[in-house]
């Protein structure tokens, strides 16, 4: 156990680096482990090892990217010098490696050679896979991992075949210590643990590299202001992680055999220990990793079968634990600016009646299709709509919500064995299974999401990596289940007596089942319910503040993607008859993640494109390759990995948008069919007058920063209080105090004479208080009418149910008029169907505030609302601001523009460091002495 946990503790460091220094998170880290052990053992043989043709690729590929980057930037010299930098190392390796391979050489110039040869391909991989992206957001980094690492297994299998090896031990004594036998290999493996911790640990502190590197996990835009190449940063880190992973595998060659993806699980095991130390301190991972493999070690003497589960499970209540413990950093790096499906909307009813068309002609060609195509080729089309359901529950979780999963092949994985256990063992009639598997893939999913949905940025993913990992084990090492050997005997589909066995018979349940969710989806999305889904992917704060419970939304989306999924497995179960844990892998549920990336995760439509696109090219590459490389395996996971690869570095949004602009489709905006609609029922408004807002004694501090001191003051119905002051005097910190955004440190803020205290975002929101950000916040995918229709969520009741089955088309008119009247009240009718992306800054401030005002409500927050606006665009503003004071709107606003808030408030407070500095109307804030010293320019 301890000899494990020393190899997890290598490669938890790995982990750990990689992701403090470029944010990666570096699934592949074990296939360093198994290739630089295959590698080993091919040069004992005296074979020159295909890791070398493999670096010879990367180097060529590398080399030819810097040439058409210099003849790009018409730099051909530092082309050359990019190329020199990059690829003279690797290809010295290379060549030697080729001259020695047969040279009956020692075994540890053998265990060199094989660390130099792996530990080479490190800072290509990154130059090749993360460097054009090397500014995506955490998720899209994790995906791209998770591709590359299917890149690497697939080519293991063709370099190194499917066969197990084991080398000779480096150190071949044995040893007793107080009665238990211990290898002299074990020793080895312990004492190069300790000495590359320590030699991590000094360089980091007491090298210029180590402290740069530092300075770029600590701060990237700091180091990159500093003059340190965040490149530079992570060629390096990928060099010493492939040297750390290099090195594993050479340690443990001997101890355990290796075949092609012993890495993955490794490296995994290593990853555990890196959650378990927090993602961020090198001794916590290397103790969460000895005690993963202290457990393991456990686990296989109480409890083999499930000793995989045990450890993989370990890997949920971590992250809950950290999630909760870590506060939330906003970084603009992973700020997504569109979806890519929805950059351009459509522009009329021609457009709807074309989409239209275009949706009829595919009903007709998918009801041709049996008729027209063989049995092996309808099959297919069954097998693409099965995945079809999967993925577009992908498209609610990950494309609309923000949510990324990839352990969806689990819950296909239950769906197909409930249904399979209750027919073939119960006897019961396979419709009767349907809401029983939906009753517990629900119940289920409520369970983990209830769990997952709270887990912050990155976690949330892993822990659904967790699930399909410790999922797959479960499947494999029940009795219930017949583990590895199957469950079989399942009965097929029969309707008034007609078998529905043949793929022609079930194809037109399963496309209708495809097309019925398909336009439930569609529906859904374009609803209430829906928007509020989406805005989730953009900020959950800002949907929060629009009233959306967002929590709950994040729940009802992962568990309805995870029903689809049950209903996939149980259409499964009953179509194949036979299930095994294969199709329930994690690498199945990656894949169904990758049919989502491929065909556009954001649009319904590209479901549809993924899934046909990667199960065709699948059964066809499954076909084609093993005749070309003249082997069998699996080789078709190197292509899709590729794809994948490049389409997130050039086409993040996917084939469908792509193709969809090609065609001329847009998608259609709801307000184009809007039917007659009344006025929506209004809030009654406090008297003129009364204090709507009461701030007293308000202290709030982060750790030794004091962000607001024992600031009190009020704001009345029908007024416009003006808070001003410096950058940095706490004006937006106190916005996120009065809206329950951040709790404060003491003191105490009423809102309509009852205190905030204990209330949501969204429960102030409900009761009207609306508000503006600091930074536009503005859902870019959607148009600027459904982006105002947002801020009337709270204003509407339909659910999810009767959203998709458009039972709420009354309610969602109404909805969409109220945002229509606000938008031509700012100015901004002529632009409702533009997409909101598009809006320059100063229209996405006055969206902002039509949009606060589709909620109705008696205090509005507006912070530098004028910010970026024209004169024309101010004055409309103020007397739009004017005309809501006039009925008796109560108006708190930061504003920076002293004539815009001198001209129009009736009361300014000034703060300065945090504090109160003065409070009076703007003649008197205007003459103040310390006012103008502190901020108005008495120094000039």
């Amino acid at each position: 156990g301890v000899a494990n946990g020393a190899i997890y503790a290598l490669l938890s460091l790995a982990t750990v680096l990689i992701f403090s220094v470029t944010r990666i998170i570096f699934l592949p880290q074990g296939e360093f482990v198994s290739f630089a052990a295959l590698t080993f053992v091919f040069l004992q043989e005296g074979r020159v090892p295909d890791t070398v043709p493999l670096l010879g690729i990367l180097i060529a590929v590398t080399a030819a990217l810097e040439i058409a980057r210099g003849l790009r930037t018409q730099n051909l010299r530092a082309a050359a010098l990019g190329c020199l930098r990059l690829c003279a190392l690797p290809a010295s390796v290379a060549a030697i490696a080729v001259v020695c391979a047969g040279a009956g050489l020692p075994l540890a110039v053998h265990a060199l050679l094989a660390v130099a040869i792996v530990t080479a391909s490190g800072p290509l991989l990154y130059r090749l896979v993360y460097e054009p992206i090397a500014h995506a957001s955490i998720l899209v980094l994790l995906i791209v991992s998770v591709a590359l690492h299917f890149v690497l297994v697939g080519l293991g299998l063709y370099f190194f075949g499917p066969e197990g090896v084991r080398s000779a031990p480096l150190a071949s004594a044995k040893f007793s210590v107080g009665g238990v036998p211990v290898a002299g290999q074990t020793l080895v493996i312990l004492a190069v643990t300790i000495a590359l911790i320590a030699a991590l640990f000094f360089a980091s502190r007491h090298t210029y590299y180590g402290k740069a590197m530092l300075a770029v996990a600590i701060n990237r835009r700091g180091a990159r202001l500093m003059g340190i190449s965040s490149p530079l940063a992570g060629r390096t880190a990928f060099l010493l992680a492939a040297l750390i992973g290099a090195v594993s595998g050479v340690l443990i060659a001997p101890v355990v055999t290796i075949f092609y993806d012993t890495g993955f699980l490794l490296g995994l095991k290593g990853f555990v220990g890196a959650i378990l130390g927090g993602f961020g301190s090198y001794p916590a991972a290397a103790i969460g990793s000895l005690a993963v493999g202290l457990l393991e070690s456990q686990a296989s003497f109480f409890a083999s079968a499930f000793k995989e589960v045990i450890v993989f499970t370990l890997i949920i209540p971590a992250l809950v634990w950290r999630s909760l413990m870590t506060r939330p950093v906003e970084q603009e790096e992973e700020r997504e600016d569109s979806d890519g499906g929805d950059e351009a909307l459509a522009p009329g009813k021609r457009r709807v009646l074309a989409q239209r068309g275009a949706a009829v002609l595919m009903v007709v060609g998918l009801a041709a299709a049996p008729s027209l195509l063989s049995e092996y080729h309808v099959a297919l089309l069954n097998y693409v709509a099965l995945a079809a359901i999967v993925v577009l529950g992908l498209v609610l979780l990950t494309g609309a919500a923000g949510l990324t999963s990839f352990g969806q092949a689990a819950f296909v994985g239950l769906g197909a064995y409930v249904t399979g256990y209750l027919t073939a063992v119960s006897g019961m009639s396979p419709w009767s299974t349907l809401p029983i598997v939906i009753g517990v893939v629900f119940a289920l999913s409520f369970v983990a999401s209830a769990v997952t949905v709270r887990l912050s940025g990155h976690y949330l993913p892993l822990c659904t990596l967790a699930i399909g990992v410790s999922a797959y084990f479960l499947f494999a090492s029940l009795q219930t289940t017949g583990g590895q050997s199957g469950m079989s005997g399942i009965p097929s589909f029969s309707v008034a007596g007609f078998d529905l066995r043949g793929p022609k018979a079930f194809y037109f349940l399963v496309w209708g089942v495809v097309l019925v969710l398909l336009s439930g989806l569609r529906n859904l999305l374009d609803s209430r319910p829906g928007r509020a889904i989406r805005a989730l992917k953009y900020d959950a704060g800002m949907a929060e503040a629009m009233g959306v419970d967002t929590h709950r939304a994040k729940m009802a989306s992962f568990v309805l993607a995870c029903c689809l999924a049950g209903l996939s497995g149980w259409l499964y179960a009953h179509y194949q008859r036979f299930l095994n844990p294969s199709p329930f892998s994690l690498n199945q549920g990656i894949e169904y993640l990758f049919m989502a990336v491929m065909g556009g995760v954001g649009t319904p439509g590209g479901a549809l494109v993924g899934s046909g696109l990667v199960v065709l090219l699948k059964e066809w590459l499954q076909y084609l390759l093993p005749r070309l490389l003249g082997t069998a395996g699996n080789f078709e996971i190197v292509v899709f990995g590729i794809i994948a690869i490049l389409m997130l570095q050039h086409a993040p949004g996917g084939l469908w948008p792509l193709l969809a602009r090609r065609l001329g489709f847009r998608r259609v905006q709801a307000g184009l069919t809007m039917g007659p609609a009344e006025r929506l029922t209004v809030r009654p408004r406090p008297p003129r007058g009364q204090v709507v807002l009461a701030v007293r004694n308000v202290h709030k501090s982060f750790d030794a920063l004091v962000a607001n001191r024992d600031v009190s003051f009020s704001v009345e119905a029908g007024a416009i209080v003006a808070l001003i002051g410096p950058n940095g005097a706490g004006k937006t910190t106190m916005f996120n105090l009065i809206s329950s955004m951040l709790p404060p440190s003491s003191g105490s803020i009423e809102f309509l004479g009852a205190p905030t205290s204990g209330r949501s975002t969204r429960a102030l929101a409900l009761a009207g208080m609306a508000r503006s950000f600091q930074h536009a916040q503005i859902v870019p995918g959607m148009s600027v009418l459904e982006n105002a229709a947002l801020g009337a969520h709270g204003r509407g009741a339909a659910g999810i149910a009767a959203a998709s089955l458009r039972l709420d088309r009354s309610e969602e008119w109404r909805l969409l008029a109220e945002a229509q009247r606000q938008l031509k009240r700012v100015g901004l009718a002529h632009l409702a169907n533009t997409s909101a992306g598009s809006l320059a800054l100063g229209q996405q401030r006055i969206l902002e505030i039509a949009r606060a005002l589709c909620a109705d409500p008696c205090l509005l927050l507006l912070d530098e609302p004028a910010a970026g606006l024209r004169l024309m665009e101010k004055q409309s503003l103020s007397a739009l601001l004017a005309q809501l004071r006039d009925e008796g709107m109560a108006v708190l606003l930061v504003e920076h523009d002293m004539d815009f808030v001198m001209n129009l408030a009736d009361r300014v407070i000034v703060m300065n460091f945090g504090e109160k500095l003065a409070e009076g109307k703007p003649a008197e804030i205007q003459r103040n002495p310390a006012v103008i010293d502190a901020y108005l320019g008495g120094a000039a």
